[in-house]
C-alpha cells in the first residue's frame, strides 16, 4: 500500500495532520495552553502533588493568558470561546497538570453557571474579577447522597432579607482556595416543585469550615469537604429563583462538567503516553546497544495506546462541536446528553488502561515515583467520579431501551 507523497516528508516520517488533535479554528488557543504547560504548570504540578498543595500560582497564570472566562461572552470580557474552546484547553491543560485542569475546569463550569442563571448585576460584580483571576468553585455533592450530587438533603431557609445556609458538603474542587462558591441546596418555602436552589457564598463569610484533602491522585486540588453552619446569605447572592435550578444543573453544570472532565482524561492519557515516548527514545540497553523504543513490542504497545487516546479525543471534540451547534440552534442541551455520556464513560475507562500500558513501556521505571506514575494516580479518579461510570452506563443502558426512565426519576 503506497502513502501520498503530500503526507510524508523526504526523512519517510509520517506527519499527523493537524486536525486529527485539534478542531479547525483553535489552534491558536491549543498552542497558547501548550505553551503554559510546557513553561509554567509542568514542574509546578509535581509541588502541588507533593505538597497537596493548591496550584494557585498555576491557576492565576492560567488566567493571565485569557482563560478565566473562556465560554462568557466577549462583550462580558469573557473569550466566547463555547464549548469547543473549553474542551481544547481542558485536555491540553490536563497534560501538564491534572489537578490545574481540573480546577479550572470546575471553576468554568462555575462561571458559566453564573452567567446562564445570574442576573445582571451579579454578572457584572463577580465576572470581571474572574477575568483577573478570583475563583469560583461548586459546592454540591453531600455525604448523604454520595455520587448523586444533583440530589440535595440540605436546606437554606429565608432568614431576614436573605437565607440562612446549612449545609455539609464533599468533595468540594478548590475547597478554602475559591473566592466564591455555588452552593446548591433546597428552598423549603419554594411553591416550586423543584426545590433546588443556588446560593452564592463568597468566601471568608462567619460559619464556613473547610477540611484537608489527601487522596491517591489529583492531591492538588483541594477537594475536601467543606461544611455551611448558619450562613446568611444575602437575597443578593441568590442566583436566578428559589427552586428550579435543575434545569441549569441539567443544560450547565451536567454538559461543562461531564465534558470537561472527559478532557481532562483524554489529556492525562496523552501526557502519560508522550512521557513514555520520550523514555523508550531516550533508555538504551548497554549490553544490546538499543534504545527500548527499538522493540516491536514497545511500539506495538505505543500504538494501541495512542488509538485509545486518538478515539476518546475524537468523540470528545465531536460531542463540544454539537454542543455548540445545538446552543446556537435553540436546543437544550439536556436533550442531547447521552452522547457526554458516552464521552466521559470511556474517556475515564480508557486513561486507566493507557496509563497501564505507559507504565508498562515504562518498564520499573514507570513504577517509580515520577509522572508517569502521577499520571496514573491523576487518571483513576475519573471513573469514580460522580456520575460514576455505572450510573452512566445505566444512564446509557435505559435510553438506548427506550424506558421512560425521566419519568421513573432514575436520578433519585
Amino acid at each position: 500500500m503506497s502513502v501520498s507523497s503530500t503526507a510524508v516528508v523526504n526523512d519517510g516520517i509520517m506527519r499527523i495532520p493537524g486536525w486529527w488533535s485539534c478542531p479547525p479554528g483553535y489552534e491558536h488557543l491549543q498552542e497558547k495552553a501548550h505553551e503554559i504547560g510546557k513553561n509554567y504548570l509542568l514542574e509546578r504540578s509535581f509541588i502541588a502533588d507533593r505538597e497537596s498543595q493548591y496550584p494557585h500560582e498555576s491557576m492565576l497564570k492560567i488566567a493571565e493568558s485569557g482563560f478565566g472566562a473562556v465560554t462568557v461572552p466577549v462583550e462580558y470580557g469573557g473569550l466566547g470561546t463555547g464549548l469547543t474552546g473549553f474542551a481544547v484547553l481542558a485536555e491540553s491543560i490536563a497534560q501538564y497538570c491534572a489537578s490545574s485542569a481540573m480546577c479550572w475546569v470546575m471553576h468554568t463550569a462555575a462561571v458559566q453557571t453564573l452567567f446562564a442563571s445570574g442576573n445582571e448585576e451579579q454578572r457584572r460584580r463577580f465576572i470581571p474579577e474572574v477575568i483577573k483571576g478570583k475563583v469560583g468553585a461548586l459546592a454540591f455533592s453531600e455525604p448523604a447522597t454520595g455520587s448523586h450530587f444533583w440530589n440535595v438533603v440540605s436546606t437554606a431557609p429565608r432568614h431576614g432579607d436573605g437565607y440562612l445556609l446549612n449545609a455539609d458538603k464533599s468533595f468540594v474542587t478548590s475547597a478554602g482556595a475559591a473566592d466564591w462558591y455555588i452552593v446548591c441546596t433546597s428552598s423549603p418555602e419554594s411553591p416550586l416543585e423543584d426545590k433546588l436552589t443556588f446560593l452564592l457564598v463568597e468566601d471568608g463569610q462567619d460559619g464556613i469550615t473547610q477540611y484537608p484533602f489527601s487522596a491517591m491522585g489529583l492531591r492538588g486540588n483541594s477537594s475536601g469537604p467543606m461544611k455551611f453552619r448558619d450562613v446568611f446569605v444575602p437575597k443578593e447572592n441568590l442566583l436566578g429563583t428559589e427552586g428550579g435550578m435543575a434545569y441549569y444543573n441539567d443544560n450547565v453544570i451536567d454538559p461543562l462538567f461531564l465534558l470537561g472532565t472527559a478532557a481532562v482524561w483524554t489529556g492525562i492519557a496523552q501526557g502519560a503516553i508522550n512521557e513514555a515516548i520520550d523514555g523508550a527514545k531516550k533508555k538504551v540497553h548497554a549490553d544490546t546497544g538499543k534504545s527500548v523504543a527499538s522493540y516491536q513490542v514497545i511500539r506495538h504497545e505505543l500504538a494501541k495506546a495512542q488509538i485509545l487516546v486518538d478515539s476518546s479525543r475524537s468523540m470528545l471534540y465531536r460531542v463540544a462541536e454539537n454542543f455548540d451547534r445545538a446552543v446556537k440552534n435553540g436546543i437544550p442541551l439536556q436533550d442531547v446528553l447521552l452522547p457526554v455520556w458516552e464521552a466521559k464513560t470511556y474517556a475515564a475507562d480508557m486513561v486507566i488502561q493507557v496509563t497501564n500500558q505507559a507504565l508498562q513501556v515504562a518498564g520499573g521505571r514507570g513504577y517509580l515515583s515520577g509522572r508517569i506514575e502521577k499520571y496514573l494516580r491523576d487518571g483513576r479518579a475519573g471513573a469514580v467520579m460522580g456520575p460514576t461510570n455505572e450510573i452512566l452506563r445505566e444512564w446509557i443502558g435505559l435510553s438506548l431501551l427506550q424506558s421512560p426512565w425521566y419519568n421513573q426519576d432514575i436520578k433519585k
